[in-house]
């Protein structure tokens, strides 16, 4: 083939796989020009459209919108910053759809009310710092006036962190934390066990003693003898 060789869009279209109409439109927006027009006014297309076809094509399957794709073709900008610039589109409308389905899931398998899908929705959709602030409210009002110098200890222990690109299953267990934390009983049943947490510690008399110091104490002799826990 030498570089004087034409195609009609027809033609184009059999080479490529891209409907004539597509052709045509791409066209009409300055994306594919013809090279020029033959005798009777219908557009011819140089070798150098094929390729140029692919290239279009790849990127708007890749979802790459058409004025975007006419600068990277007339090169005003270079492919890898358009890529990088998708990508980055991409992560964050994955991180969405994960959200979105985690809640759908959840919604799904309580088969929640109408109230309780909105609630579960804007949950989920709770940006870091919103998240980390309806934790430490949480937490507040479990240790709030407790004294224990353990305490700061737990409540880094309770604070957990989502990571910048969550699984199905974090953002799931998120959404049903976020959702403890608003839950009145939750919230009284662990103020309970702070408060009876620091009176065992501080020794009051007939408090009882939470479970792991009583496993820690009548257990040691036994395991430093060599008796099998089971």
């Amino acid at each position: 083939m030498d570089d004087g060789e034409r195609y009609s869009i027809g033609d184009l279209a059999r080479r490529t796989g891209v409907p004539v109409k597509t052709i045509r439109f791409w066209s009409d927006r300055g994306v594919v020009p013809p090279t020029d027009r033959g005798p009777t006014g219908h557009r011819r297309y140089g070798p150098e459209a094929v390729t140029r076809l692919d290239l279009v094509r790849t990127l708007r399957e890749l979802g790459v919108d058409l004025p975007t794709v006419r600068r990277v073709v007339a090169r005003e900008i270079t492919l890898p910053e358009v890529a990088s610039a998708h990508a980055d589109a991409l992560t964050a409308q994955i991180r969405l759809l994960r959200s979105r389905r985690a809640v759908l899931t959840v919604i799904a398998r309580r088969g929640a009310a109408p109230d309780r899908a909105d609630l579960l929705h804007r949950l989920a959709g709770l940006a870091a710092r919103e998240r980390r602030r309806l934790v430490d409210d949480l937490l507040d009002a479990a240790f709030g006036g407790l004294t224990d110098p353990g305490f700061a200890g737990i409540r880094r222990s309770l604070t957990p962190e989502l990571p910048e690109d969550p699984d199905d299953g974090q953002i799931e267990a998120w959404v049903e934390l976020a959702e403890l934390t608003l839950d009145p009983s939750f919230r009284a049943g662990l103020r309970r066990l702070a408060e009876q947490h620091a009176a065992d510690r501080s020794g009051a008399e007939g408090v009882r003693r939470d479970v792991v110091a009583v496993v820690r104490e009548e257990t040691a002799p036994a395991l430093a003898a060599g008796v099998d826990p089971a």
